[in-house]
């Protein structure tokens, strides 16, 4: 997939351009909150080994913690800038994984090629951009083995994270400080709805009490 233009994301993960409140942002998840996510995706799938794919992998964080764990880690973003930093993390650490660019609409893969297929803070941009996110799902759901495991993270509705993000957004400061323009909080019937939508069953959705209450999971079987 060719890059047509810079996207948001990319100016998001550009070194150059990065907000103070972004760096304190990745910095938090990176040495917290990826650990713990990555503990409740474990927890949630069973899986104890396997190929892992994550469409919207930012940094690349999350798909360490699996490599590093043995799993067989392939990492999809919309972004050049977010891939190039998934890269050196892994080149920094001495870990092995595959990289792709591509839109999480359309991911070019073919069908059933992993166990686990999960995301973190993705499926809650899409609502405000006048995209349906079941859509995505559907080609997470695409691309995963029979009797895999899908597994999405969004922030929480009424968590920290929630009541910060409005107070900047009282005092006009999202524009200047907040990483996202889209930013979205979700209930838990809407995260459960939006799976349903796409065709999961057996649809478990909770909050996430080790992520500090910010976080809720979604998983289920194919």
């Amino acid at each position: 997939m060719k890059a047509a233009k810079e996207t948001k994301w990319d100016k998001l993960y550009d070194p150059e351009t990065k907000s103070l409140f972004s760096r304190l942002e990745e910095f938090v998840i990176n040495t917290y909150f990826s650990g713990a996510f990555t503990r409740a995706i474990l927890a949630a799938s069973n899986i104890k080994r396997g190929k892992i794919f994550e469409p919207g992998s930012g940094g690349g964080m999350a798909c360490a913690k699996f490599a590093i764990q043995g799993f067989d880690v392939t990492s999809m973003d919309l972004s050049e800038n977010a891939l190039h930093k998934g890269k050196n993390l892994f080149r920094q650490m001495g870990l092995e994984a595959k990289f792709a660019l591509g839109d999480l609409f359309h991911i070019p893969i073919k069908n059933e090629e992993f166990d686990l297929v999960f995301n973190q803070g993705v499926m809650e941009h899409f609502r405000l951009a006048n995209l349906d996110p079941s859509n995505g799902i559907k080609e997470m759901l695409r691309v995963l083995k029979k009797n895999g495991t899908l597994v999405i993270l969004v922030p929480a509705y009424f968590s920290p994270l929630f009541l910060i993000y409005h107070f900047f957004k009282t005092f006009n400061l999202v524009n200047k400080y907040w990483p996202y323009t889209d930013q979205d909080f979700l209930h838990k019937h809407e995260l459960y709805d939006m799976m349903k939508k796409a065709g999961c069953e057996n649809i478990v959705v909770r909050r996430v009490w080790s992520s500090l209450f910010f976080s809720m999971i979604g998983y289920c079987k194919k």
